[in-house]
C-alpha cells in the first residue's frame, strides 16, 4: 500500500478524489481529458485515484490530446484566409545593364551609355484579399471546424477506452484477491483434514493412503495459489502501463469484490448510445466530407482578388522620405479555371466517395454501438440468473462439506469422499467469485457501450 500512495503522491493525486475535469495546465503539468467520472458508482476511492492517474498520464491520451491541438491550430489556420495579406516587403538592388542591351540609354548630349547602373531603393506595403464570394474559405474553414470537433470526440473516446480498461483490470484483480482469499481458505481447510487424516493413521483407524492423498490436495491447491499470484502480478503490470508508469514502479493493495455491484438501468440502446464519443467523431466526419464537397465545386468557380501597394520608391536613399517618393497600386483581378486536367471535377468525386464511406462508416459503427449495448445487457441478465442457480448449488455444496467432515472424523465415511466433498465446495466458491467477476466486468462493458453516462 505504502508504494502505491508513494506513486501517487509523485503523481500529485493522493488524497485528491474529486471528478476528473479540463482544467487548463500549469507550467510542468501535463493536462488531463475532460471525461465524465462514470468509474464514481463503483465508490472505490482507490479506483478513483488509479482513473486519475491514468487520465493524466497515460501516453496514448497524451498522443491524442496533442493531435487535438493541432486540429484547433488548423482552424485559426483555415480561418486566417478570410482576411487580408499584409506584407512589408523593403527592397534594395543595383543593376549593371550591358552595353549589349536590347535599349540604349542616350545623353542629352547625344552620347550613348555604353554600360548603364540602375540603382533602387523601395519600401511597399502589399496588400492581397481572396473575396469570397462563393464561400470556398468559409467551406474550407468549417470543414476544418468539423474535423477538430471530430479529433476531439476521438480523444473522449480514447479516454473512455482506457478509464473502462483501468476499471476492467481493477476489478480482475480484486476477483484474484477474492478467489486467492477463497483458495487460502479452502488450504486451511485441507492442512486440518491432513491433520486428521494423520491422527486418524497414528490411531492405527486408516492406511497410509489417506494421509498421502491429504497431502496431494494441499500441493495441489498451492500450485493453483501460486497460478493466481502470477496472473496478478501480470495484471499489476499491465495496469501500470495504463497510468503511464514504469511496469515495475506500482504495487495495488490487496482487496476484495465490491459486495454489491451498482446496477445499469435499462434504457434505450439507439437512443443512448447516439451520444457515444466514436460515434459522435464518426458523425463529424461524415459532415466535414460533405462541407468539403462544397468546398471543391467553389472551385469550379471564378476567384476575384483585391490587390493594393503603397509604399516609397527612389533611385537614391537620401529622397525616400520625401512626398515625392511615394507610389502606389490599386487593382483587382478575376481567376476563372478554364482547363487544369480535370483536376477540380476529380476532387469532388474524391471528395464525394468520402462522404459515401463516411456514411457507411457511421452506419456500421452504429449497428456495432448497439450491438455492444445489447450483449452486455444480456449478459449482465443472464449472470444474474446463472449467479441465484449457483448460489443454491453452493449452498448445497457446504452442507455437505460439513455432513462428508463429520462423518470422516467419526470414521463412517472414506477420505475419498470427504475430500471430493471438500474439492466441490472449493471449487462452487471459486466459481462464485468469477461469476461476480464477471457481473463487474459486464457492468464496465455496458457503461462503455453506453458511452459513459445513461
Amino acid at each position: 500500500m505504502k508504494v502505491l500512495l508513494r506513486f501517487l503522491m509523485a503523481l500529485g493525486l493522493a488524497g485528491s478524489l474529486a471528478p476528473v475535469t479540463a482544467q487548463p495546465a500549469a507550467p510542468g503539468q501535463k493536462k488531463t481529458p475532460a471525461v465524465s467520472s462514470w468509474w464514481a458508482v463503483f465508490n472505490d476511492t482507490l479506483l478513483d485515484s488509479l482513473e486519475q492517474a491514468g487520465l493524466q498520464h497515460n501516453l496514448d491520451l497524451q498522443v491524442m490530446m496533442a493531435r487535438v491541438e493541432e486540429a484547433r491550430a488548423r482552424v485559426d489556420v483555415a480561418k486566417s484566409y478570410l482576411y487580408p495579406s499584409v506584407r512589408l516587403s523593403p527592397y534594395v538592388a543595383r543593376q549593371s545593364l550591358s552595353p549589349n542591351r536590347p535599349v540604349t540609354v542616350t545623353m542629352q548630349e547625344g552620347q550613348v551609355l555604353d554600360r548603364f547602373s540602375l540603382q533602387t531603393y523601395q519600401v511597399p506595403l502589399d496588400v492581397s484579399y481572396e473575396v469570397d464570394l462563393w464561400q470556398r474559405i468559409r467551406h474550407q474553414v468549417k470543414t476544418s471546424r468539423q474535423v477538430k470537433e471530430a479529433t476531439e470526440a476521438e480523444l473522449q473516446a480514447a479516454a473512455l477506452s482506457v478509464s473502462s480498461e483501468i476499471a476492467r483490470q481493477y476489478f480482475l484483480l480484486r476477483s484474484i484477491d477474492t478467489e486467492l482469499s477463497v483458495l487460502l481458505r479452502g488450504i486451511g481447510l485441507r492442512d486440518s483434514t491432513l491433520q486428521i487424516a494423520a491422527a486418524r493413521y497414528q490411531a492405527g483407524l486408516v492406511n497410509l493412503m489417506d494421509v498421502q492423498r491429504a497431502e496431494t490436495e494441499v500441493a495441489s491447491a498451492r500450485v493453483q495459489l501460486e497460478g493466481l499470484s502470477r496472473s496478478r502480478r501480470e495484471i499489476e503490470l499491465s495496469l501500470a502501463v495504463l497510468l503511464g508508469a514504469q511496469p515495475g514502479d506500482i504495487r495495488i493493495p490487496a482487496g476484495q469484490l465490491p459486495a454489491v455491484l451498482p446496477a445499469v438501468p435499462a434504457v434505450s440502446a439507439p437512443d443512448m448510445v447516439l451520444r457515444r464519443p466514436d460515434l459522435v467523431q464518426s458523425e463529424r466526419l461524415m459532415a466535414a466530407a460533405a462541407t468539403q464537397v462544397k468546398s471543391n465545386k467553389a472551385a469550379l468557380l471564378p476567384r476575384v482578388n483585391l490587390l493594393g501597394s503603397a509604399g516609397l520608391l527612389s533611385r537614391n536613399i537620401s529622397p525616400i522620405l520625401s512626398t515625392s517618393s511615394g507610389t502606389y497600386l490599386v487593382g483587382a483581378s478575376v481567376s476563372l479555371p478554364v482547363f487544369e486536367g480535370f483536376r477540380n471535377k476529380s476532387n469532388i468525386v474524391i471528395a464525394q466517395t468520402q462522404v459515401d464511406a463516411a456514411s457507411s462508416a457511421y452506419q456500421q459503427r452504429l449497428l456495432t454501438a448497439v450491438q455492444e449495448v445489447e450483449t452486455a445487457a444480456a449478459n449482465l441478465e443472464m449472470l444474474s440468473r446463472q449467479v441465484l442457480v449457483q448460489q443454491q448449488a453452493l449452498q448445497s455444496a457446504r452442507k455437505t462439506r460439513l455432513y462428508a467432515r463429520e462423518l470422516y472424523v467419526k470414521g463412517l465415511t472414506s477420505f475419498l469422499e470427504a475430500i471430493d466433498a471438500e474439492r466441490t465446495a472449493l471449487e462452487l466458491e471459486r466459481q462464485a467469485v468469477n461469476l461476480k467477476g464477471q457481473q463487474a466486468i459486464y457492468t464496465i462493458a455496458l457503461i462503455k457501450a453506453l458511452g459513459g453516462s445513461w
